[in-house]
């Protein structure tokens, strides 16, 4: 079936399984979209990591905060998690009689033991590359079992959903700030997104709207909350409410929704101001953020620059410095292997999303790292909100930078 975009028209429901919640949202697309419908369901610890009692939960909430929040469509698009997917870049021969599509098979089942028609896999093409003296393509692999993918629609079908399309995180999360790479020579930035979950952390490069990098790392929110069990001695809702209380930069909030484009423009000069003082990758990713505006169509509060600072790395007695030092050395690996890609092309800004993302102490601790200009995502953000809008679960007069692959897939194309 031929790939179909939206316009004007209201989007299906965009869903998102996270690991600790699943996000639900609907727009109508265009210049400057309009929320029509978004609901927020948080998954109880005591069945966070037990798939048989979370299926249930699913099955029991999810057709409740769908009736509540208003939704207006029983077409629904969604997002498998990065988590229950291989992520995994290869290479294949570039000779003209090599099929693309069994040579990657071919390297998935050798690496996974899986037949190849127990598989779903997508895969986008990166660079040419040269390998022992021969030409042969960069690939991102992203492969899912067929049976993930099926008990997700068939989730979905018990909840009278019929799921149209089935994208991965990566895809949906650059498609998200698409309003901020629209111009031509948006293609030759190169931006790192990192999407913190409590779960694990997705990693993804792009230049401009391509992705030509990504991978899913294993470590998020519950790897520092099950720390502080182990020290402390506590429950899992303890240790994250101890996380919470870390200091960082205050965390910015966003303008009611009928503010005019000119009241935003405002606060972007406001927020420019406020942050004068900082230090010149602040500064840099500052002027990024203001150069990516379109006036009158993206308020101030799309991306947030992260400043720079002296962010803790103990949570009271509990030393962080073991998961915070893992997060950092394996995005240093990744941006190792961009230069390797791409020799001489450094990354121009790095984006932060997720649900973790709003600990500003844990950006703070990647920028110090990196050395990036960095920036909070929030694209939910420029969206108009009706006064009569109802948001079950979420709140949106604060900074919602989990929201980004939901976002994204508002836009997606229906594959199915």
């Amino acid at each position: 079936m031929g790939l179909r975009m939206f316009s004007n028209a209201t989007s299906p429901i965009a869903i998102e399984f996270g690991t600790s919640s699943v996000k639900l949202l609907q727009i109508n697309a265009g210049e400057r979209p309009t929320l029509t419908a978004a609901a927020e369901l948080t998954i109880p610890d005591s069945v966070r990591l037990e798939q048989d009692k979370l299926n249930a939960f699913y099955a029991e909430k999810l057709p409740k905060i769908i009736a509540a929040a208003g939704f207006k469509s029983r077409r629904a698009v969604l997002a498998i998690p990065s988590g229950q997917s291989l992520i995994q870049h290869t290479q294949v021969v570039k000779d003209g009689r090599t099929n693309r599509d069994d040579a990657i098979k071919s390297q998935l089942h050798y690496q996974l033991g899986h037949p190849p028609e127990s598989l779903v896999v997508r895969s986008i093409e990166v660079a040419d590359v040269h390998r022992d003296g021969q030409v042969q393509s960069e690939i991102i692999c992203f492969a899912t079992s067929r049976e993930t993918v099926m008990g997700y629609v068939e989730l979905l079908k018990r909840c009278k959903l019929n799921v149209v399309g089935v994208h991965t995180e990566a895809t949906a999360l650059v498609r998200a700030f698409d309003h901020i790479t629209r111009r031509e020579s948006d293609g030759e930035l190169a931006t790192l997104f990192v999407d913190i979950g409590w779960g694990g952390t997705l990693v993804v490069i792009s230049h401009g709207r391509r992705i030509v990098f990504a991978r899913h790392i294993p470590i998020g929110g519950r790897h520092f909350d099950q720390l502080i069990v182990r020290t402390l001695h506590c429950d899992i809702a303890l240790a994250r409410a101890h996380r919470m209380k870390l200091s960082g930069a205050p965390e910015p909030t966003v303008p009611a929704p009928e503010m005019a484009a000119t009241e935003g423009a405002a606060i972007l000069k406001a927020a420019a101001s406020a942050h004068a003082s900082t230090s010149k990758q602040t500064k840099t990713a500052t002027a990024a953020t203001q150069a990516e505006r379109r006036e009158g169509l993206t308020p101030a509060t799309s991306c947030h620059p992260v400043p720079d600072g002296d962010p803790p790395c103990r949570a009271g007695n509990v030393d962080l410095t073991e998961p915070l030092d893992t997060i950092t050395d394996e995005l240093s690996m990744c941006l190792r292997y961009h230069t390797g890609l791409f020799p001489g092309r450094a990354i121009d800004r790095a984006i932060f999303v997720g649900g973790e993302a709003r600990q500003t102490w844990l950006c703070q601790h990647v920028v110090k790292a990196l050395r990036v200009p960095a920036q909070l995502g929030d694209p939910l953000s420029r969206a108009a909100r009706p006064k009569s809008l109802k948001t079950p679960g979420l709140k949106l007069d604060q900074t919602q930078p989990g929201w980004a692959v939901a976002y994204g897939l508002c836009t997606a194309p229906t594959d199915l």
